[in-house]
Protein backbone atom coordinates (compact mmCIF):
# COMPACT_ATOMS: atom_id res chain seq x y z
CA UNK A 1 0.00 0.00 0.00
CA UNK A 2 2.81 2.55 0.77
CA UNK A 3 4.63 1.63 -3.10
CA UNK A 4 0.98 2.63 -4.42
CA UNK A 5 0.79 5.91 -1.93
CA UNK A 6 4.31 7.05 -3.06
CA UNK A 7 3.65 6.56 -6.97
CA UNK A 8 0.13 8.27 -6.60
CA UNK A 9 2.35 10.98 -4.88
CA UNK A 10 4.84 10.91 -7.31
CA UNK A 11 2.68 11.23 -10.58
CA UNK A 12 1.72 15.05 -10.40
CA UNK A 13 6.01 16.25 -9.90
CA UNK A 14 6.60 14.12 -13.22
CA UNK A 15 3.87 15.70 -15.24
CA UNK A 16 4.53 17.83 -17.79
CA UNK A 17 3.90 21.07 -16.57
CA UNK A 18 1.25 23.18 -18.43
CA UNK A 19 2.43 25.76 -21.01
CA UNK A 20 1.20 28.88 -19.79
CA UNK A 21 -1.33 31.40 -21.92
CA UNK A 22 -0.14 33.57 -24.12
CA UNK A 23 -0.43 36.70 -22.76
CA UNK A 24 -3.79 38.72 -23.90
CA UNK A 25 -3.36 40.85 -26.54
CA UNK A 26 -5.70 44.07 -25.81
CA UNK A 27 -8.22 44.69 -27.93
CA UNK A 28 -7.80 46.91 -31.46
CA UNK A 29 -11.42 48.14 -31.19
CA UNK A 30 -12.03 51.41 -30.76
CA UNK A 31 -10.97 55.05 -32.19
CA UNK A 32 -7.32 55.45 -32.56
CA UNK A 33 -5.59 59.11 -33.85
CA UNK A 34 -2.52 59.04 -35.29
CA UNK A 35 0.32 60.54 -33.83
CA UNK A 36 3.34 59.16 -35.95
CA UNK A 37 4.00 58.21 -39.48
CA UNK A 38 7.47 56.82 -41.16
CA UNK A 39 7.29 55.49 -44.84
CA UNK A 40 10.01 53.63 -46.00
CA UNK A 41 12.19 54.93 -43.27
CA UNK A 42 10.98 58.44 -43.96
CA UNK A 43 9.11 60.34 -40.93
CA UNK A 44 6.02 61.55 -42.79
CA UNK A 45 4.73 65.40 -41.83
CA UNK A 46 1.13 65.39 -40.29
CA UNK A 47 -1.69 66.15 -41.78
CA UNK A 48 -3.17 68.97 -41.55
CA UNK A 49 -6.32 67.61 -39.71
CA UNK A 50 -6.34 64.62 -37.35
CA UNK A 51 -5.89 61.36 -39.00
CA UNK A 52 -8.06 59.52 -37.37
CA UNK A 53 -8.87 55.37 -37.62
CA UNK A 54 -11.70 53.28 -36.22
CA UNK A 55 -11.93 49.26 -35.48
CA UNK A 56 -15.26 48.05 -35.30
CA UNK A 57 -16.12 44.32 -33.42
CA UNK A 58 -17.53 43.31 -36.69
CA UNK A 59 -14.68 43.80 -38.81
CA UNK A 60 -15.65 47.33 -40.48
CA UNK A 61 -12.57 49.99 -40.46
CA UNK A 62 -13.08 53.60 -41.28
CA UNK A 63 -10.82 55.97 -41.22
CA UNK A 64 -11.04 60.18 -41.48
CA UNK A 65 -9.46 63.25 -41.23
CA UNK A 66 -10.35 65.77 -38.64
CA UNK A 67 -13.94 65.39 -37.40
CA UNK A 68 -15.55 64.27 -40.72
CA UNK A 69 -17.12 61.66 -39.45
CA UNK A 70 -20.36 62.18 -41.69
CA UNK A 71 -18.55 60.67 -44.84
CA UNK A 72 -15.58 58.20 -43.82
CA UNK A 73 -14.44 56.01 -46.42
CA UNK A 74 -15.07 52.56 -45.09
CA UNK A 75 -13.27 49.33 -45.37
CA UNK A 76 -12.42 46.14 -43.38
CA UNK A 77 -9.88 44.22 -41.17
CA UNK A 78 -9.35 40.97 -40.38
CA UNK A 79 -6.90 40.25 -37.19
CA UNK A 80 -4.80 37.01 -36.40
CA UNK A 81 -4.21 37.04 -32.74
CA UNK A 82 -2.54 33.61 -32.62
CA UNK A 83 0.56 35.57 -34.83
CA UNK A 84 3.14 36.91 -32.75
CA UNK A 85 2.81 39.99 -33.20
CA UNK A 86 -0.76 40.02 -34.05
CA UNK A 87 -1.42 40.22 -37.47
CA UNK A 88 -3.23 42.56 -39.54
CA UNK A 89 -5.09 42.80 -43.22
CA UNK A 90 -6.65 46.06 -44.14
CA UNK A 91 -8.60 46.09 -47.12
CA UNK A 92 -10.21 48.28 -49.14
CA UNK A 93 -14.09 48.30 -50.74
CA UNK A 94 -14.84 45.05 -51.09
CA UNK A 95 -13.17 42.14 -48.37
CA UNK A 96 -9.72 40.59 -50.19
CA UNK A 97 -10.30 42.40 -53.20
CA UNK A 98 -7.07 44.37 -52.40
CA UNK A 99 -5.41 45.80 -49.17
CA UNK A 100 -2.28 46.13 -46.60
CA UNK A 101 -1.12 42.66 -44.88
CA UNK A 102 0.60 43.87 -41.55
CA UNK A 103 1.58 43.27 -38.35
CA UNK A 104 0.38 45.63 -34.65
CA UNK A 105 0.75 46.13 -31.39
CA UNK A 106 -0.69 47.61 -28.47
CA UNK A 107 0.96 49.49 -25.48
CA UNK A 108 -1.17 50.80 -22.85
CA UNK A 109 -3.16 53.28 -25.05
CA UNK A 110 -0.53 53.41 -28.18
CA UNK A 111 -1.14 51.31 -31.22
CA UNK A 112 1.67 50.78 -33.18
CA UNK A 113 1.06 49.38 -37.10
CA UNK A 114 3.91 47.87 -39.87
CA UNK A 115 2.36 47.46 -42.77
CA UNK A 116 3.14 46.15 -47.00
CA UNK A 117 1.18 46.44 -49.50
CA UNK A 118 -0.37 43.03 -50.51
CA UNK A 119 0.67 40.65 -51.52
CA UNK A 120 4.21 41.37 -50.38
CA UNK A 121 5.70 39.74 -47.34
CA UNK A 122 4.08 40.42 -44.39
CA UNK A 123 6.51 42.78 -41.82
CA UNK A 124 8.31 40.80 -39.18
CA UNK A 125 8.76 43.78 -37.44
CA UNK A 126 8.13 47.64 -36.81
CA UNK A 127 10.99 48.59 -38.79
CA UNK A 128 10.57 50.67 -41.78
CA UNK A 129 13.81 51.87 -43.86
CA UNK A 130 14.58 52.25 -47.73
CA UNK A 131 15.65 48.82 -47.84
CA UNK A 132 12.29 47.55 -45.86
CA UNK A 133 9.78 49.95 -47.51
CA UNK A 134 7.06 49.89 -45.12
CA UNK A 135 4.97 51.89 -43.79
CA UNK A 136 4.51 52.35 -39.38
CA UNK A 137 1.60 54.26 -38.07
CA UNK A 138 1.61 55.26 -34.18
CA UNK A 139 -2.17 55.85 -32.87
CA UNK A 140 -2.76 56.96 -29.44
CA UNK A 141 -6.38 55.41 -28.57
CA UNK A 142 -8.92 58.26 -28.17
CA UNK A 143 -11.02 58.02 -25.13
CA UNK A 144 -14.69 58.34 -24.98
CA UNK A 145 -15.59 61.99 -23.48
CA UNK A 146 -17.36 61.82 -20.19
Amino acid sequence: MNTVAILALSLPLGAPNLKDPPPKVPSIVGEWVRVGHTQAGQPVAPDKEAHRQVFKPDGEWEYYYGDHKGTPDRKTYVVDLKQSPPAIDLFSNSPRADGRRGIYKIEKDTLTVCLVNAPGERPKTFESSAERPTTVWVFKRVTPKD
